[in-house]
């Protein structure tokens, strides 16, 4: 095992990671012992962030996402028939 890396923060408690992390969102955890977790992240709109709470909707969608790739795919909705009933319709 080769020896970790020492990094210096600068006067503004700043560290540097390196280029290949550049512009990355992290978590940083804080744990027992003055030890820092840094964890790659990636954030999603809170408006989108209920799917990845609720499991059965989540796997629903995944679920459906590969159906779609392997070409599984169901007839769409008939809409000139919707149409015309649409149009039989009065105001």
């Amino acid at each position: 095992m080769s020896p970790l890396p020492v990094k210096t923060t600068d006067s503004k408690g700043r560290l540097t990671l390196g280029r290949e992390f550049a512009g990355r969102q992290f978590l940083v955890h804080r744990k027992d012992g003055g030890v820092i977790e840094i964890i790659p992240a990636e954030t999603v709109p809170a408006r989108e962030a209920w799917l990845f709470k609720n499991p059965t909707a989540l796997s629903a969608v995944m679920e459906g996402l590969e159906q779609a790739r392997e070409g599984k795919l169901s007839e769409g909705p008939d809409v000139d028939a919707a149409l015309g009933f649409a149009e039989k319709i009065e105001d």
